[in-house]
């Protein structure tokens, strides 16, 4: 839509408040992303990292506490000499077991345990046997993965079978990890860990991981998220950056489900386990974007009141051309005696400088006024003029096309009525030639009459010729044919008709590649075969020469021979019709058509035809064609 103002008014003040937009738009603009670059590198600095250090004291201070518990029941001498002597003596089973039931009842954690590599027996509290681990059963995996880890300790999220219910385990390798006796630790409630997950969340959409060094979650919030691995959620390099990057890191801007996060990794303690924050972008710029707010507000408080200014002003400056406008209407509508008010003529400033000037336009205009009515009268009898002359221009377009159509008919009827009676004379020659066997006198003049009939009708041809292009009746009729088989022919056409004297040489049989060009077959053998005529015609000994060549966009032919030449003065000639080699007048045969057929059939064909020529030393003729005449 383009709004262009009807006043000055508006338009003054369409251009004030545009200004000021712009203005407090770009201002507010520099403003907003420069608070937002200083806020985002606090956050990614100090805040992003300030509390991921929160959250994983926190979870620390409950890991580290796990895993003093789990050392204590793994490097228990009581436990070990139990574990290592596969369990056989009863007094230190039940020293080791009240061990185990006494830090349950003080430490107050859901289960504690501890199982046998010799016997694999699962022990836990209040002396009870749990089960015989088994490679076989895959709820026993954990253990046999604990022991294959060199590792001291190590976490998993598994489902226990007394309490009924999925917890947090810390297990701890008894005995050294190359020579393990058994797997001591305890179970933590994970609800705990997942309620200090959501309390300490920066934004509801935000996510809290505890990860191992495989990229494995072993706690989050989600339940359905525990035990899968990163490698789902993040691309490989960015999963690279988390597990073994430095101690404290931030990764900015990563693509999460078309949703841009900000990611801050920390490492729990010396252990191999991280603790992973990932904020939406958006929650951490929500404050920033009371900025954005504010600018807008801005802008439209300012809009309003420097359209309220603009418009006071443009007020005083359109109400005096709001009366130039009015005063101009009325001598528009033929009130001539009117005149501008003197309190604007008698202004001091631009306006009163325009209302002057107005005047003596107005003046000037009853004077323009009497000469237009003047002109109009005239133009009228101009145009009565023009009318005529485009009646007489009709009846003469009339009479062209009548006579291009008589041309045709006439073309047409003189090729019959001639050809009609020439034909029957020349076979009558032809009887009189075979049956005057004996009379050589007579069956030369029959020979006579017959060559001479061929020439006039040769002669008529080409004259029907010329008219037919002249007129524009010849239109091409395109095909794909061979450059070659066309030089072919020509040479086979002319090689009877050449003097002993003269050799007729085909230059294009020697090229290794032939040429397919689109244009029309029949027009292009007729000007090879002009030019052939003509050489021959005009060369006593020596040799004529027929080839082409070919450039990115045309095919050249060329006819060269070794006759009497042409002068420089004749060349410009060569192309009009009826014009012959006025220095040798023996061999002024024909009508002197073929070259100017030949220039016309080019023409036709997008073509252009030339010649180098020195007299005595013979003639060169080119034509050149498109290689695909549209």
């Amino acid at each position: 839509m383009n709004y262009q103002p009807r006043t000055i008014k508006n338009k003054i003040a369409l251009v004030m408040g545009l200004l000021a937009t712009i203005t407090m738009i770009a201002l507010g603009g520099v403003h907003y992303y420069s608070v937002r670059g200083a806020i985002m590198e606090d956050v990614y600095q100090r805040q992003l990292i300030t509390d991921l250090r929160a959250h994983q004291s926190e979870l620390l201070i409950t890991l580290e506490k796990a895993m003093e518990t789990s050392l204590t029941i793994a490097d228990d001498p009581a436990f070990i000499q139990w574990f290592s002597q596969k369990e056989v003596d009863p007094n230190v089973k039940a020293l080791a077991l009240e061990k185990l039931n006494f830090l349950n009842k003080e430490l107050k954690y859901p289960t504690i345990f501890a199982v046998s590599n010799t016997t694999y027996e699962y022990w836990y509290q209040d002396h009870n046997l749990l089960d015989i681990v088994s490679e076989d059963d895959p709820d026993d995996s954990w253990f046999f993965e604990t022991l294959r880890h060199s590792r001291k300790s190590t976490l998993n999220f598994d489902f226990n079978n007394v309490l009924k219910q999925s917890m947090l385990f810390v297990n701890v390798i008894m005995g050294s990890p190359s020579q393990p006796v058994g797997v001591a630790g305890v179970g933590i409630d994970p609800s705990i860990l997942i309620e200090q997950f959501k309390e300490n969340k920066p934004s509801p959409d935000s996510h809290l991981w505890l990860i191992d060094r495989d990229g494995k979650i072993l706690l989050s919030e989600d339940m359905e998220e525990i035990n899968s691995n990163l490698s789902k959620l993040f691309e490989a390099s960015i999963l690279k950056r988390l597990l073994n990057g430095s101690n404290e890191q931030v990764i900015r801007e990563v693509r999460l489900e078309d949703t841009t996060y900000e990611l801050a990794s920390m490492t729990v303690g010396t252990t191999d386990y991280r603790v992973i924050m990932v904020v939406p972008q958006k929650d951490l710029l929500a404050f920033v974007d009371v900025i954005g707010y504010n600018t807008i507000w801005l802008t439209f408080i300012a809009l309003f009141l420097t359209l309220l200014m603009s418009s006071r002003i443009a007020k005083n400056i359109s109400m005096p051309i709001i009366d130039l406008a009015q005063l101009s209407k009325q001598i528009a509508h033929s009130k001539s005696n009117v005149g501008v008010k003197d309190k604007l003529m008698n202004r001091r400033d631009e306006i009163g400088q325009l209302a002057r000037e107005f005047d003596g336009m107005q003046k000037q205009l009853s004077h323009m006024i009497r000469q237009l009515n003047k002109a109009n009268a005239d133009l009228e009898n101009e145009k009565t003029q023009l009318k005529s002359i485009n009646i007489d221009l009709q009846k003469a377009i009339e009479k062209a096309s009548e006579s291009e159509r008589l041309t045709k008919a006439f073309m047409a009827n003189i090729s019959h009525e001639v050809r009609t009676p020439m034909n029957s004379i020349m076979g009558f020659a032809q009887l009189i030639e075979d049956e005057l066997s004996d009379d050589d006198s007579l069956r030369q003049y029959a020979r006579l009459v017959v060559k001479n009939g061929h020439d006039l009708l040769a002669i008529l041809n080409n004259i029907i010729e010329v008219a037919k292009m002249d007129s524009g009746i010849t239109k091409p009729s395109m095909s794909e044919f061979s450059a070659k088989e066309v030089v072919k022919e020509g040479i086979s056409l002319f090689s009877l008709s050449t003097r002993n004297n003269v050799s007729l040489i085909n230059n294009a049989a020697d090229c290794k590649d032939d040429t397919l060009l689109k244009s029309d077959e029949l027009l292009v053998k007729r000007i090879l075969n002009n030019l052939l005529s003509n050489a021959i015609k005009y060369t006593h000994e020596g040799t004529i020469e027929v080839g082409f060549r070919t450039t990115d966009s045309e095919i050249i032919f060329y006819v060269s021979d070794t006759g009497i030449g042409i002068s420089a003065n004749d060349q410009p000639s060569v192309f009009k019709p009826f014009w012959q080699a006025s220095h040798s007048a023996s061999l002024n045969e024909g009508a002197g058509l073929g070259l100017a057929i030949s220039q016309k059939m080019v023409e036709v064909l997008s073509g252009r035809i030339w010649l180098k020529s020195e007299p005595g030393k013979g003639s060169v003729f080119y034509f050149a064609l498109p290689l695909h005449l549209s």
